[in-house]
């Protein structure tokens, strides 16, 4: 009998080989019954079920096999990858499936100390953890083994990335080119995302550069020199026409013209409308601020909302908006372009926005497809997608003055009369706070924006600002570990403008939304950042009582603050060249009463302005999406392929 069940396990090790995992499954399960103690069958079924994703099942089968082989280090790996597997895949208990992992993992390499898989699961499981420095011991111990071994320096660089220590992961993605890897593009993308950290943006686009040359895979090159674009608007030296130009190159060089199949859309200009949103950010993101005031004031009897996710690990943001009566939830993430489409197809979608742009997460490749009819793209990103399918970028008469920047767009501008934007403040913000310079004696400058948008020509305007106002200081926040490093740096080039460096304060990563607004309350005045103007930030600064003070550009990317300034009524923080924006800084910090003044009232300003008003935001914009979608029924006249 012993003699069969070998041959029927060879047989079934032989099917899981080639690929027929259900024939195989079907003979461990009779094996198992037959012999719930056959060690090497419930290995294999283990295995099968690894294979086929299902990770509790696989830890369940591990398990007993590691009771009947407490010290098999391979029984012992497994099971520690089947739990580490469960604890990634939300199932609700990942602390415990983490820390079992963890003494699995331990225990096998306590019967082998160089157990090279082992170790480095270690490290991947302390990462998941979140224990940064316990990850990357074993990693290095990895390393010792195997010096050459670029997975490892492949995750040690992530490693040190996900904690924010750039210097350290670009030394690691720098050694992992010299070992000449088979994919170096994607080490390039990395270095290139990571120099933009620092602040070293010139480096930055050269490397992202340099990912796109050698890339062999069209799609990802693609993807490469789409972040090449939304990183070139942090050199203050590229004008707008240059970054149009870029994208429009973008949009014809992946992008040809296909034949598109005729809608089903019915063509009826009074119906109800079907408004399909696509976005990676439907989560704790800067979006979601946007967009979430929106979603929650659609009118149902005029629009039927649909939210394409393509977030990767949702939180509660999120599941939030998967429970929200007025949405009709749709995953996207993790299917092709193709299905994507043929999805959004499916649901007679008739205006599709996207909310990305060239940011992370995007899938402007999808409307490459043209899953509808109208496309438009708005919220998430400063400028021109360069798509061809793209119809629409809506934004305003402020951000985009007619005339002004019709040529740097390969959409048609759908301007909103009032502001492209919407602002919902999070519940539980904190309050104001007093200003500072009454228990300081001293005026605080500060930006929270991030640290790529800070550039030499506008710390050259900053050390203006301060050297024309005593003792003020300038607070920024950094969030990379490398801080005393960026402030040394910083400091530099404040000694060059004859300032003294203890005048600059470097905030380290703020861990959260709240722990980032109570940093305002150390900032009297906020400085925008230019060429690319702050957004969020610039809400937050309002919410908690400090003023902003923007230079307007001649691109939306240098004029979203005078947008938000103008709709909330500050017209007078706005400036229009480096001088004025230097003296209305200056002017500002050397008037307290207006100081004080604006912290007790911002919010209340703010708040009751049109900025924050989101049932007549959305019913403006409800009335743009029925002018589109009346002019896209109305050319259906000479153009019968559309109709059914």
């Amino acid at each position: 009998m012993r003699e069969h069940y070998t041959q029927l396990l060879c047989q079934a090790e032989h099917l899981a080989n080639i690929g027929k995992l259900n024939e195989a499954d079907t003979l461990c399960q009779y094996l198992v019954s037959k012999d719930p103690n056959y060690l090497d069958a419930l290995f294999l079924s283990g295995n099968i079920a690894f294979y086929r994703s299902r990770w509790h099942e696989a830890a369940d089968y591990f398990r007993r096999a590691a009771k009947l082989a407490p010290d098999n280090g391979v029984v012992l790996n497994n099971y520690g990858l089947a739990l580490l597997e469960v604890a990634r895949n939300n199932n609700g208990d990942e602390a415990e499936s983490l820390s079992r992992a963890v003494q699995v993992f331990e225990r096998a390499t306590e019967l082998d100390p160089n157990y090279f898989s082992a170790l480095i699961n270690l490290g991947l499981t302390y990462k998941e953890l979140g224990s940064f420095d316990d990850a990357a011991s074993y990693y290095h111990i990895a390393l010792r083994l195997e010096p050459r071994n670029p997975d490892v320096w492949m995750q040690l660089g992530t490693l040190y990335s996900i904690s924010f220590n750039y210097d350290e992961a670009i030394k690691c993605y720098l050694h992992l080119l010299d070992l000449s890897p088979t994919s170096p593009s994607e080490v390039f993308n990395r270095i290139a995302a990571l120099y933009c950290y620092t602040g070293e943006i010139d480096n930055s686009v050269e490397y992202f550069r340099k990912s796109v040359d050698c890339s062999s895979i069209y799609e990802q090159a693609r993807h490469f020199a789409s972040n090449r674009l939304f990183h070139l608007h942090y050199l203050p030296h590229i004008t707008p026409e240059e970054i149009s130009r870029q994208h429009y190159l973008w949009g014809k060089s992946y992008f040809s013209k296909e034949t598109i199949p005729p809608f089903l859309n019915s063509p009826e200009p009074d119906r109800i409308i079907k408004i399909g949103y696509v976005s990676g950010d439907f989560r704790m993101n800067a979006v979601s601020f946007f967009i979430q005031p929106v979603l929650a004031a659609h009118d149902p009897k005029k629009i039927k909302i649909y939210c394409y996710s393509n977030v990767l690990k949702k939180d509660i943001v999120t599941k939030q908006l998967i429970q929200h009566h007025k949405i009709i939830w749709r995953e996207i993430a993790g299917i092709t372009d193709t299905e994507a489409c043929a999805m959004i197809r499916n649901d007679e979608i008739d205006i599709l926005i996207d909310l990305s742009g060239h940011s992370g997460e995007h899938r402007l490749s999808l409307f490459a497809l043209r899953p509808a009819p109208i496309q438009a793209t708005w919220i998430g990103y400063p400028d021109t997608t360069g798509l061809p399918g793209m119809d629409y970028r809506i934004t305003d008469f402020k951000a985009d003055p007619p005339g002004l920047t019709e040529h740097l767009h390969t959409e048609k501008l759908l301007r909103l009369p009032i502001s492209f934007l919407c602002y919902n403040p999070g519940r539980d913000f904190p309050r104001e706070g007093e200003a500072p310079v009454t228990r300081n004696g001293y005026v605080t400058f500060g930006s929270m924006s991030n640290f790529s948008k800070i550039n030499e020509p506008l710390l050259d305007i900053w050390c203006h600002i301060l050297a024309s106002v005593p003792d003020s200081q300038l607070v920024l926040r950094y969030r990379g570990q490398e801080s005393d490093r960026i402030k040394n740096k910083l400091c530099d080039r404040l000694e060059l403008n004859s300032e003294s460096a203890s005048r600059l304060v470097v905030l380290g990563h703020a861990r959260s939304v709240v722990e980032q607004m109570e940093a305002y309350r150390s900032i009297d005045i906020a400085l925008d950042t230019f060429p690319y103007h702050g957004t969020t930030t610039t809400c937050e600064a309002l919410y908690m009582g400090v003023p902003v003070i923007t230079l307007a550009g001649r691109s939306h990317l240098s004029r979203v603050g005078v947008s938000l300034l103008e709709t909330v009524g500050l017209q007078d923080f706005i400036a229009n060249d480096p001088g004025e924006y230097i003296e209305k800084a200056v002017a500002l910090a050397s008037n307290l009463p207006l100081l004080t003044t604006l912290r007790r009232n911002l919010r209340t300003i703010l708040l009751n302005s049109p900025l924050c008003d989101n049932v007549s935001f959305t019913a403006r914009l409800e009335e743009a999406y029925r002018s589109i979608w009346i002019q896209w029924c109305n050319n259906l006249k000479n153009n019968e392929r559309y109709f059914r």
